[in-house]
C-alpha cells in the first residue's frame, strides 16, 4: 500500500533522504506510521482497507524513603518475600533510556535471564551489548517518528544519544524506582536524604524502550506505540509509562495510544501510567482508560527544608539542596518588584523576567521574586547573593538543584516575605542549609501538580485516577557526574506502582491486570499519618478520591485483598459499548468485531470504585444502580459483609448486604444503588460527594456496644488478633493487656496482639466499642 501511494504521487516530491515508513504495529496495533506528503495522505484515505488515518501527536515526559514509606520494608512486610522481589518479573519501562553503569542496575545478585525473554540489546552511541546484563536485559531505540517531527535528523551525541543511553535522567531515575537493587549509603550529591535506595520490586529485570528525545524528553506518538508493540512481543510483565497524555476527549487525541494499551493489557502486561502534571484544576487527569492503571503523585514523610529566616527571626519554610555555605549569618534582601528598571515593568520584575530589574539595587543582597506556569524569561539579578523563588499560587515545593544560594517558598511565605520587606527600614534574611527531616506530618498530601479528576469525557464518568503514590523530591539514580538525583512529578509516582505490580504479579502469577489493579484500590488508604483523610499541598484542604484515587497505595495489604473485582476483554468491549462506540470504532481494538449486548452500561462495567452522576433537575426521586461481580481470593470459606459509609446527602443500598463464598463458588454478585436524601438535600454549591463500601469478613459490632469475639481453633497454636478502627481519632483504652502496639501508618487504627489459645477452647478478646466508631474484629 505504501509502495503504490510513494509511485503514484512521487513525482515533484523528491526523497530526501529520510524514510518514509518508520514503524510497522505487529502486536498492539493493525497499521503502521509514516511520513506523508498532504496529498500522500488524501490518497491513501481513499484506499480501500485503510480504516483510519491519525496525525501523530508529540508527547512528553510527565528512592532512599518512599519503599519505606509504602510499608515495603517494614520488618512485618511479606510483600517482598512472597513476590521474590519480583526476580522473575520484566518490567517494560519506556522512557528516556537508561544509565547503565549505576549501582541500582548491578546484577550480581540476580540469576539466569528468564527464559521468555525474546527481546534483544541494541547498541548505538556509547552504549554497547556490555551495557546489557541480567538485571538491563534488553534496550532498543526508537526515534523515526521524532525526528519527522522535527523535520531534521537527531544531533547524535549533542542533542541526545542515538542510543539507549540516557541524556536526560528521566528514564533512569524511573528505572531505579521501579526495579532499582538495593544499594546502601545512597545521598544526593549534596549530601541529603541519605539511606539505602531500592526499587519497589528490586530484583525485577528492566527492559529499556528509549522513544522520549532531547533535553525535553519529547517522544512521537509513533514511536511510543511502537515501543509498546515491541514491549508486547519481547514478553515484558509490567510497562511503566511515565509519559504525559490527553487531558481531553478519552477518544481523539489518544485514541491510537489507548488501542495500543488495550492489546497489550489483553496479553496479561499490568499497564501503569503517570496521571500528568499539570494540576491542580479538576479535569487534567491524563490516561483515563480504564484497562490502565492511572498514578497520581503524593508526599512523603520526609522533607528536605532549605528555609529562609528574615531579620525579625521568622522563619520560612523552603526548599532546594543549597548546602548552607555561602551566604552570612544575615544579608539584605530586596523584592525584585520595588527594583524594577522603571514602574512600567514593576509587574514583570515581580517575577524577576530578564532585563527588568534594576541590578545595581541587588548587589550583594537576596532578591525575592515570584514564579508561576507562564513561559518567562526569568533571571538571577547579576551581583545579588541569593535568591528566594516564591510560588505565585500554592503551597507545593520540590527540590530544584542550582549553583547558587537558592531556595523556592510558597505563596503564603512570598507574601510574608513581601510585607516584611516593604514594613522594615532595613530588611534582611539569609537561607539556611538543607536539611533532612524525617516523620513530616501530615503525610501523605496530593502533590499540587499531580492532575485531578474529574475526566471531562462527556457521556460517562469513572473514576481517574486510581491510585497514588510518592512523587515528590524521589532520591534515585541519575545520569552522567550524579549518582542520584531528586527528581519531582507523577512520572516518579507511576514507576513506583510499575514494581508493586511486578511483586502482586509475582506473587499472584494466575492474577490479571484489572485483578493487580483491584488489590491496589481497594486496599489504599486515604487517611494521613496524622489519622485525617489526605489533603491538597496546594491548600490544605482536605482531598477526595478525585485527587487520590482510591487513596495511597499499601502494597503489604494489596498482596492479600480478600476480594477482587476482575475484568478481562469482554468488560473492556463491554466499556466501548456503553460509550456508543460504532462497530468499526470497536473493530479497531478487536479486528474480528464484537457484538455489544442490548444495554451496555458503564455503571456495570465491574471496575473497584463507582461514580453516579446526577443533574439538579433529576435529583428528586432519582436513583444509579452499579452491578458488580467480586471474586474471592482469600480462604475458600468465607462470609463478607457490606459497610456502607454513605456520602453526605445520598443513601446507599447494597443488595445482598451478606455474601458467602465457597471453593466451588468463588464469585458472587452484588447491587449498589445510589439514591439522593429525601430529608437532607444536596445544597447549592455542592459538586460532589464521596463514599465507602467496605467488604468484611469479621464480624462487626455496631458503635456503643460490648462484644465479645470467640475464637475456636482445631490445633494449639500462637494467632495474630486485630481489632481494627475508622475513627478519626485513636481509641483511648487499650483493646486487650496482651495488645498495644499501634500502627499508625494505615486508614484505620490497628491493634496487635498474640495470644496463646488451647486446642477446641474459646478465647475471648473484649471490646467497648466507642460512640462514633466501626470496628471490623478479624484473624
Amino acid at each position: 500500500m505504501m509502495q503504490r501511494a510513494t509511485e503514484v504521487l512521487a513525482e515533484g516530491h523528491p526523497d530526501d533522504g529520510m524514510d518514509c515508513l518508520h514503524h510497522v504495529y505487529d502486536h498492539v496495533l493493525d497499521g503502521f506510521s509514516a511520513r506523508l506528503t498532504p496529498e500522500q495522505a488524501e490518497f491513501m484515505g481513499k484506499m480501500p482497507g485503510v480504516k483510519g488515518l491519525h496525525p501523530d501527536v508529540p508527547v512528553q515526559l510527565a528512592t532512599t524513603r518512599s519503599t519505606e514509606f509504602l510499608g515495603l520494608a517494614s520488618a512485618s512486610g511479606r510483600l517482598w518475600a512472597d513476590g521474590k522481589s519480583g526476580e522473575d518479573m520484566i518490567i517494560g519501562v519506556i522512557d528516556s533510556g537508561i544509565w547503565p553503569e549505576r549501582l541500582s542496575f548491578d546484577d550480581l545478585s540476580l540469576g539466569p535471564i528468564p527464559a521468555r525473554w525474546n527481546g534483544v540489546c541494541e547498541v548505538g552511541t556509547s552504549f554497547t551489548v556490555s551495557n546489557c546484563n541480567r538485571k538491563i536485559i534488553g534496550a532498543r531505540f526508537i526515534f523515526a517518528g521524532r525526528e519527522a517531527d522535527i523535520g531534521r535528523p537527531i544531533e547524535d551525541g549533542v542533542e541526545d544519544y542515538k542510543s539507549p543511553r540516557d541524556m536526560v535522567g528521566h528514564g533512569t531515575h524511573c528505572a531505579s524506582t521501579a526495579a532499582g537493587m538495593h544499594v546502601a549509603r545512597a545521598v544526593s550529591p549534596t549530601g541529603l536524604a541519605e539511606g539505602t535506595a531500592a526499587g519497589t520490586a528490586p530484583k525485577a529485570r528492566i527492559a529499556v524502550y528509549k522513544a522520549l528525545w532531547g533535553p525535553e524528553g519529547v517522544g512521537s506518538t509513533a514511536d511510543l506505540i511502537k515501543a509498546i508493540d515491541w514491549a508486547v512481543a519481547d514478553g515484558v510483565d509490567v510497562i511503566s509509562y511515565s509519559v504525559s497524555g490527553s487531558t481531553g476527549e478519552y477518544f481523539t487525541q489518544d485514541y491510537l495510544m489507548n488501542i495500543a494499551m488495550y492489546n497489550a493489557v489483553k496479553r496479561g502486561i499490568f499497564f501503569s501510567v503517570s496521571a500528568g502534571n499539570e494540576g491542580p484544576a479538576p479535569g487534567t487527569v491524563a490516561h483515563v482508560a480504564p484497562w490502565v492503571t492511572t498514578v497520581a503523585a503524593t508526599t512523603q514523610d520526609r522533607d528536605i527544608d532549605t528555609n529562609v529566616e528574615l531579620g525579625d527571626g521568622t522563619v520560612l519554610k523552603g526548599r532546594s539542596d543549597y548546602d548552607g555555605t555561602a551566604l552570612a549569618e544575615q544579608v539584605p534582601l530586596v523584592f525584585g518588584g520595588d527594583i524594577a528598571v522603571s514602574a512600567l515593568y514593576a509587574d514583570n520584575a515581580t517575577f524577576c523576567e530578564r532585563d527588568t530589574i534594576d541590578e545595581s539595587k541587588a548587589v550583594g543582597k537576596i532578591v525575592l521574586c515570584f514564579q508561576d506556569d507562564v513561559e518567562r524569561n526569568r533571571t538571577i539579578p547579576a551581583g545579588a547573593v541569593g535568591f528566594v523563588s516564591a510560588k505565585a499560587v500554592g503551597e507545593d515545593l520540590s527540590v530544584l538543584h542550582v549553583d547558587f544560594p537558592y531556595t523556592i517558598v510558597g505563596n503564603k511565605a512570598g507574601q510574608t516575605m513581601v510585607s516584611y520587606v516593604r514594613s522594615t527600614a532595613a530588611p534582611t534574611a539569609t537561607i539556611r542549609g538543607a536539611k533532612t527531616v524525617l516523620g513530616v506530618t501530615p503525610a501523605p498530601k496530593v502533590a499540587g501538580f499531580s492532575n485531578r479528576g474529574p475526566h471531562t469525557f462527556p457521556q460517562a464518568q469513572w473514576l481517574k485516577p486510581d491510585i497514588g503514590a510518592p512523587g515528590v523530591d524521589i532520591l534515585a539514580a541519575g545520569i552522567k557526574n550524579e549518582r542520584w538525583a531528586f527528581m519531582t512529578g507523577t512520572s516518579m509516582a507511576c514507576p513506583h506502582v510499575s514494581g508493586i505490580g511486578a511483586l502482586i504479579k509475582a506473587s499472584h502469577p494466575t492474577w490479571s491486570p484489572a485483578a493487580i489493579k483491584s488489590a491496589m484500590m481497594t486496599s489504599a488508604s486515604i487517611a494521613d499519618n496524622t489519622r485525617n483523610i489526605i489533603t491538597l499541598e496546594e491548600s490544605g484542604e482536605t482531598g477526595t478520591f478525585f485527587d487520590f484515587g482510591a487513596g495511597l497505595m499499601r502494597p503489604e495489604r494489596a498482596n492479600d485483598p480478600g476480594l477482587i473485582y476482575d475484568m478481562g476483554t469482554t468488560d473492556y468491549l463491554n466499556f466501548l459499548c456503553a460509550l456508543q462506540y460504532t462497530p468499526e470504532e470497536i473493530k479497531l481494538f478487536e479486528p474480528n468485531g464484537y457484538a455489544c449486548p442490548a444495554a451496555a452500561r458503564v455503571e456495570d462495567v465491574n471496575l473497584p470504585s463507582m461514580v453516579a452522576t446526577f443533574t439538579r433537575s433529576t435529583l428528586p426521586g432519582a436513583s444509579v444502580t452499579f452491578n458488580r461481580v467480586v471474586t474471592n481470593v482469600g480462604a475458600p470459606d468465607s462470609v463478607y459483609t457490606a459497610n456502607v459509609i454513605a456520602p453526605a446527602y445520598f443513601d446507599v443500598a447494597v443488595q445482598p448486604a451478606t455474601i458467602t463464598f465457597s471453593a466451588a463458588a468463588p464469585t458472587q454478585s452484588f447491587t449498589l444503588t445510589v439514591s439522593p436524601n429525601a430529608t437532607a438535600p444536596v445544597p447549592a454549591g455542592v459538586a460532589h460527594a464521596h463514599g465507602v463500601v467496605q467488604w468484611t469478613d469479621g464480624p462487626v459490632l455496631d458503635p456503643g456496644e460490648t462484644g465479645d469475639v470467640a475464637l475456636l481453633f482445631n490445633a494449639a497454636r500462637a494467632v495474630d488478633i486485630r481489632i481494627t478502627s475508622q475513627r478519626k481519632s485513636a481509641p483511648k483504652h487499650r483493646v486487650h493487656e496482651f495488645c498495644g502496639h499501634l500502627s499508625d501508618r494505615c486508614v484505620e487504627f490497628t491493634y496487635e496482639c498474640r495470644v496463646a489459645l488451647v486446642a477446641n477452647k474459646e478465647s475471648r478478646v473484649r471490646v467497648q466499642i466507642p460512640t462514633g466508631s466501626i470496628y471490623r474484629v478479624g484473624t
